[in-house]
């Protein structure tokens, strides 16, 4: 089958951090046997991997270059708004991503399109692919629900994409509910749970392992354990609940360090709370992190955490692949008991779930799994275990697929 991928956020090159989980979602469906063209926006750092079995295209939607600015973790500001300039571009990207998708379906001969999330694209595919009768599908992601519920055009445009989609993929029920709760329920039966998966750990490249111990400075000093975060430093990951448990879990164990990877927003304000609460030297911020080197902290974990949090806006993670990836590398994983989370980390079988917000919980959480290293090994031997079974790309892409399938053998018999 000839399928279009329709995304804003997309490795631009190997390593690049931006959607990985679109392209792994793509490269396993194009394995399958299906042709897999990939619709993105324009970039200067866009250069596709020549190993991938994808077909990358790409579309500008603005003069000159440097203006553009969608996409690519580059549209909203902490995650809880968009920024002014994107608001200012988003007519332009609707106008010129589907002119370049009704393009592409027509010169490839596209049979089915899918549309990562909602908004933009989930409208985008809407109207292109309705346009040239092919079925299209949407995949959920959360910040596209949360757009959609912050003004009334949005929500019209979202309620217009569900309308005509073959089917909507959500990794979480909370995405589902928030989904069909502004179509005042239209289209349950279209509006489908499927996780998201992660590849199985393999060992951590060398080069991004040393670049890792390097920046985590003193951190990485005393042989203790390390308890690690990484993420996006915007408001939805939690990482300032973590910085608040910090105190307890270090006084527990003296000689553990923290570190939580990633750029964003929040880097300068979550430093400060760090000295404020007198840990500055016990927690390690190494920055931005490449995929490979993300994946190399994680591998340097004694604990993970994601502690994700509904920000003050409303919006929230759907299932974050990095607890997928901890969990695959056998890390055992302390998360939110949020949104997509409880799909892969079952409380006391693959990870501890606790609240959200509260430190205590997390602490506690934390500290029994540092002061227990046989129970952590065992819940990150199970945390693997179910990566391996189920919750790899391979078994998300097979779902997908047979969904594919459904979709264009429905449209089919509607002829």
């Amino acid at each position: 089958m000839r399928v279009a991928v329709l995304a804003h956020s997309f490795p631009r090159f190997p390593g690049d951090t931006h959607g990985p989980f679109v392209q792994r979602l793509s490269e396993e469906l194009a394995r399958r046997g299906h042709e897999v063209h990939v619709l993105v926006p324009w970039d200067s750092e866009l250069a596709p991997d020549p190993a991938s079995p994808l077909a990358v295209h790409s579309f500008r939607y603005v003069l000159p270059d440097r203006w553009h600015r969608l996409g690519y973790s580059r549209t909203l500001r902490r995650d809880v708004g968009m920024k002014t300039a994107a608001w200012l571009l988003a007519p332009l990207y609707f106008v010129f991503a589907e002119r370049a998708l009704r393009r592409l379906i027509r010169e490839r001969g596209i049979e089915l399109v899918h549309a990562h999330w909602i908004l933009p694209n989930g409208f985008v595919a809407a109207r292109a692919a309705g346009a040239a009768g092919v079925p299209y599908a949407v995949t959920l992601h959360g910040s596209d629900v949360f757009m959609a519920e912050r003004a009334a055009p949005l929500a019209a445009m979202a309620r217009r994409a569900l309308a005509g989609a073959a089917h909507v993929t959500s990794c979480s029920a909370d995405l589902r509910d928030r989904l069909l709760a502004l179509a005042g329920g239209a289209g349950a039966d279209r509006v489908l749970l499927v996780p998201n998966g992660t590849d199985l750990g393999a060992p951590p490249d060398a080069a991004a392992a040393a670049a890792v111990e390097a920046r985590l400075g003193p951190a990485a000093a005393g042989g203790g354990p390390l308890v690690v975060a990484v993420g996006r430093l915007v408001d939805k990951k939690g990482f300032g609940i973590l910085l608040e448990a910090a105190p307890a879990i270090l006084a527990g164990r003296p000689d553990a360090r923290l570190a939580i990877g990633g750029g964003g927003d929040l880097e300068t304000p979550l430093r400060r709370r760090a000295a404020e609460l007198g840990i500055a030297d016990r927690v390690a911020f190494p920055g931005p992190l490449s995929h490979p080197e993300a994946l190399a902290l994680i591998a340097r974990a004694e604990v993970f955490v994601m502690p994700s949090l509904r920000d003050e806006r409303g919006n929230v993670d759907g299932l974050p692949i990095v607890v997928l990836e901890a969990m695959a590398a056998g890390r055992p994983v302390v998360a939110s008991d949020v949104a997509g989370l409880p799909l892969a980390v079952a409380d006391g079988e693959t990870g501890l779930l606790v609240p959200e917000r509260d430190p205590a919980a997390l602490a506690t959480a934390v500290g029994s799994l540092l002061a227990d290293p046989g129970r952590a090994r065992r819940l990150g031997e199970a945390g693997r275990s179910r990566i391996e079974r189920e919750l790899n790309w391979a078994a998300v892409a097979e779902i997908h697929d047979r969904l594919y399938r459904r979709a264009t053998a429905a449209r089919e018999e509607g002829r």
